[in-house]
């Protein structure tokens, strides 16, 4: 982001949508700054001279512990899926249940549209979903913006706890234009 520039409201929601898990670790206080020694002299010291030439030490505060990021999902694999459903994603011989287009649409409104599908389809139940990225501008040679930030964005939260596994679709289904998704089970409600 460049500096100074400020983040516009919708920024802001998404930001704080996206961080509202993350917690703060705590602060604590700082401990007193060291009294310097007086120098040293031979004379007897009362009980209050004494106290107030004590030395501190700084004792270095240990550092929060951060729970390690979930493990990123790659193209094909992750962690739990198994060998035979992994292939048949690949091979696009999965049933798929519900179908997200994004061309068109700008980084933002792709992300929202995605977060928004993602979540659906989760409540839903779906098992298997399509998202069209696009391929994005050929003539400069490089993958499109959409089709480099989704399987970024499907590794970020809340994204992360919808999707089991993603690979680039067959070629009938919009081949590296295209991503097949699987969605986690929805875990029942507790007491149920």
């Amino acid at each position: 982001m460049p500096r100074g520039r400020r983040l516009s409201p919708e920024e802001q929601r998404l930001w704080r949508h996206v961080t509202k898990d993350v917690a703060r670790p705590e602060r604590r206080p700082t401990p007193p700054p060291p009294v310097p020694e007086a120098p040293a002299d031979n004379s007897p010291k009362t009980s209050t001279q004494t106290r107030n030439t004590r030395k501190y030490h700084h004792v270095p505060l240990p550092l929060p512990t951060v729970p390690p990021p979930p493990e990123a999902l790659r193209h094909g694999t992750a962690p739990g899926l198994d060998r035979r459903t992994a292939r048949r994603m690949k091979r696009g011989k999965l049933d798929i249940d519900d179908t997200l287009d994004l061309h068109g649409h700008t980084q933002t409104q792709a992300h929202r549209a995605l977060l928004r599908f993602l979540e659906g389809a989760h409540r839903s139940h779906l098992k298997s979903v399509l998202v069209i990225t696009g391929k994005g501008n050929r003539a400069e040679g490089g993958a499109g913006v959409l089709q480099e930030s989704v399987p970024r964005w499907l590794n970020e939260n809340p994204a992360h706890q919808w999707v089991n596994a993603f690979s680039y679709a067959n070629i009938r289904d919009g081949g590296t234009g295209a991503l097949y998704i699987l969605m986690k089970r929805p875990k029942p409600p507790r007491g149920a």
